[in-house]
């Protein structure tokens, strides 16, 4: 669910936040306790998504281009 909403673009920030501070069941949040590893992996995430959507987006606008052509 959490990688659906984030393929979103939409409050990504919010849910990489909880998962670095997230320590494991019946713990207080830990701040500034996460690898950085991550972050790079929610980072890249949204980066890969992204040019994938962004792939799906542009194939779309120039078959149909080339449709009308």
């Amino acid at each position: 669910m959490h990688m659906y909403i984030m393929s979103l673009t939409v409050n990504w920030a919010i849910f990489m936040y909880r998962t670095m501070d997230s320590r494991g069941p019946d713990l207080v949040p830990g701040y500034k306790e996460a690898p950085l590893s991550t972050a790079l992996f929610f980072i890249s995430f949204i980066f890969f998504v992204s040019l994938f959507i962004m792939n799906l987006f542009v194939g779309v606008i120039i078959t149909a281009f080339n449709k009308e052509r």
